[in-house]
């Protein structure tokens, strides 16, 4: 009867407990700008010529929560649109969402990447996305080198990207060095681009996310995609988006010489041939940046979209951040009451399982039983 009476009480709790990573529970945050994590050749004319390349630092935006004692959290980083010749780390959506994920427990990166595009150019448009995954590439690799002194999980670095942003992550998680573009090896004056880790920084450590939410993006191959890419991916995108398409076509739906991409629905059709964790929301009747936004910055926004995708998103990365085991205590492959009445047993006599620690703080308490609870519900 007592144990009954416990879990009442905690389930009675569990309306009025915010959960970190899903609810703000900070109130501050701290901004660290400008922090250089790669030095790359950038092009002086963004429309034009690439012969003329100068070497410049790219910077990133660091917000973390102020008074966290946790040193192994998970990052978000945020890559934002512009069409690869506009826009940048700072744009609403971008600080925005980096606030509200660090208020949530996250380190949370606004990326800068370099720019540089023709869009009557098949070619320059190749090459623009591959810088971009270079520098994302570089940026994660550099996380992962510094992670203790950031106090970061290495093995939880998400991509969250809106439009150029999410071509930026689907190309790193789904595009592998022997499928480079032709164009990235250069031709003429213009220089070979160089493999997708040799660029911006020399750490060498894996340089994928662990998972990604792609706002409006597409990718230039399906067959890029196969069964080892295991990377659980989240889409939004509006089917009314003439922009970047949700099926096949050309951005910007002209044919301007820009090269044929694939978007959402046909990644998430192609993601389910091989049993990649995907999920794809679709906005009905919806444009490009249907949550508020026209290159990043509030137009109209944020609206009621931006506040579900951003529901839908912290609730998918959620779910990446615990094992298949975390939370069946008693491993009978079940997660339920009978979990959470063994946990309580834990409180009671000052006992630890690692499967009942959900917050991995080496402490079996109150708030392992509330978000075990919410794991089952």
């Amino acid at each position: 009867m007592k144990k009954k009476i416990i879990i009442i009480i905690l389930l009675s709790l569990l309306s009025s407990q915010d959960i970190r990573y899903l609810d703000e529970v900070f109130d501050e945050v701290e901004k660290t700008e400008d922090v250089v994590y790669g030095n790359a050749p950038d092009l002086p004319f963004i429309f034009l010529f690439e012969w003329n390349t100068q070497d410049i630092d790219l910077g990133m935006d660091i917000y973390e929560p102020i008074g966290d004692t946790l040193t192994n959290r998970p990052v978000i980083i945020f890559l934002h649109s512009g069409s690869f010749f506009a826009g940048n780390n700072e744009a609403d959506d971008m600080v925005d969402l980096s606030i509200a994920s660090a208020k949530r427990g996250y380190v949370a990166v606004s990326m800068e990447y370099r720019l540089g595009l023709n869009i009557l150019s098949t070619y320059s448009g190749e090459r623009a996305v591959y810088r971009g995954v270079q520098d994302a590439s570089a940026g994660i690799r550099y996380l992962r080198e510094f992670h203790e002194e950031y106090n970061i999980d290495p093995d939880k670095i998400f991509i969250w990207g809106s439009s150029a942003g999410s071509f930026i992550g689907l190309h790193l998680a789904y595009s592998q060095e022997e499928e480079r573009p032709e164009s990235t090896f250069g031709g003429g004056n213009d220089p070979d681009l160089g493999c997708i880790d040799c660029s911006g920084n020399t750490y060498s450590h894996y340089s994928r996310p662990n998972a990604l939410v792609s706002c409006w993006g597409a990718i230039g191959g399906l067959d890029w995609i196969d069964i080892e890419d295991n990377i659980p991916t989240l889409m939004f995108h509006g089917d009314l988006d003439l922009i970047v398409p949700i099926g096949s076509g050309f951005p910007f739906t002209v044919n301007i010489t820009l090269p044929v991409v694939y978007g959402s629905s046909l990644i998430h059709d192609r993601l389910n041939e091989f049993g990649i964790e995907n999920q794809l929301y679709v906005g009905d009747n919806e444009l490009h940046e249907y949550w508020g936004t026209l290159n990043g910055n509030w137009f109209g926004g944020p609206n009621e979209n931006y506040t579900q995708i951003t529901n839908d998103a912290y609730n998918f990365l959620y779910n990446q951040l615990t094992v298949s085991e975390l939370g069946d205590v008693n491993q009978d492959n079940n997660i339920d009451v009978l979990d959470v009445v063994q946990s309580v047993n834990l409180i009671l006599s000052d006992g630890y399982n690692q499967l009942a620690d959900m917050d991995n703080n080496g402490i079996i308490n109150i708030l392992d039983i509330v978000q075990l609870i919410d794991l089952i519900l």
